[in-house]
């Protein structure tokens, strides 16, 4: 099956669609011959198969190249399972499976599959970076981005590749800012914060930051762990319900900035129906899973070491403060 007959198995109104979401333009007054030719030349482009390519999920992107390595034309695989290729006009579905049209596969492989891999890396270098980012702070300066950048791989991040990051993952910078969707709301007309270096936790190393990338953040987290493993054995909810109240209390507590507010949320949420022992223990819990995890209020920081530089900043200021005092001895003469 060639790219044309794959097309020609669609209905006129898919294939409308398609051409309206390739073009951004109205296809109402074209007939099937003109959306299919218009569609196969913008398909076939290189500079639409790389860039298909360089945004396909890792599986999908290794099943697509073992096809084409193997000059396969069937696919027999469910499509759920690559589902970016079926959107992205790669594959089609059929009753024996995804067909991957044999005139696009020649295409694709005449592309430099060594440049796409080096690219695929780099990119998903880049989002595991800024991805870690976001969740471990929530709202963070561009500055402390950068500096960021730098530290971990000795180059600067340049304007074009940290807006292509934040394009790719639907972020949109507030002036100096850059701040997840889920909390922005709250941002709006309130004064932004100064840059401050200190305000914020630095991994030590990528591999630390990489931790927090994407929707597993915070997952290693011990003490939140063990906070949520309480809620998840004592909770009156099942499966997706579950999961939900889960990942609602997980959001809860790294975004927290009120501990009196987040723990009547907590209660309203799960914890009402508790008898005296069981929440005397939840109340511990969630007390040592506040002090160590690590908020977006805090930058990162957990409150213990929020606490810690606390303490050491007024131990100093208590010593410079001795350092000030006369020791009149020293005019005192003898008699």
């Amino acid at each position: 099956m060639d790219y044309r007959e794959a097309l020609l198995n669609l209905n006129d109104s898919d294939l409308k669609y398609i051409y309206e979401q390739l073009f951004q333009e109205s296809a109402a007054e074209l007939h099937q011959i003109e959306l299919i030719e218009s569609i196969r030349k913008e398909v076939f482009t290189s500079e639409y198969l790389n860039r298909i390519l360089l945004l396909m999920p890792s599986d999908e992107y290794a099943l697509l190249m073992h096809a084409v390595e193997e000059k396969h034309e069937f696919v027999p695989v469910p499509a759920e399972r690559v589902f970016f290729a079926l959107q992205s006009l790669l594959m089609f579905e059929t009753k024996q499976g995804m067909v991957l049209p044999f005139d696009l596969r020649d295409e694709i492989n005449q592309l430099n599959k060594r440049d796409l891999d080096e690219k695929r890396q780099q990119l998903e270098q880049d989002l595991d970076f800024i991805t870690g980012v976001l969740f471990l702070y929530g709202y963070v300066h561009r500055q402390h981005v950068e500096q960021l950048y730098r530290q971990y791989f000795d180059e600067e991040l340049t304007e074009e590749r940290l807006n292509h990051m934040l394009e790719l993952l639907g972020i949109e910078q507030v002036e100096d800012m850059m701040i997840l969707p889920v909390i922005r709301e709250g941002f709006v007309g309130q004064k932004l914060p100064d840059y401050h270096a200190e305000h914020y936790y630095t991994p030590k190393t990528f591999e630390e930051l990489k931790l927090y990338a994407g929707s597993h953040h915070h997952q290693h987290e011990e003490s939140l762990n063990h906070f949520l493993e309480f809620i998840q054995t004592h909770a009156s909810q099942d499966g997706k319900e579950s999961t939900e109240l889960i990942d609602t209390i997980r959001f809860l507590m790294v975004a927290s900035n009120d501990a009196n507010l987040t723990m009547e949320e907590l209660i309203n949420l799960f914890a009402k129906d508790l008898s005296e022992p069981e929440f005397k223990m939840f109340e511990q819990l969630f007390i040592t899973a506040l002090e160590e995890t690590r908020l977006w209020v805090y930058g990162g920081k957990k409150l213990s070491e929020i606490r810690q530089e606390i303490e050491e900043q007024e131990q100093a200021e208590e010593e410079e403060k001795e350092k000030k005092v006369i020791n009149l001895d020293v005019f005192r003469k003898d008699t």
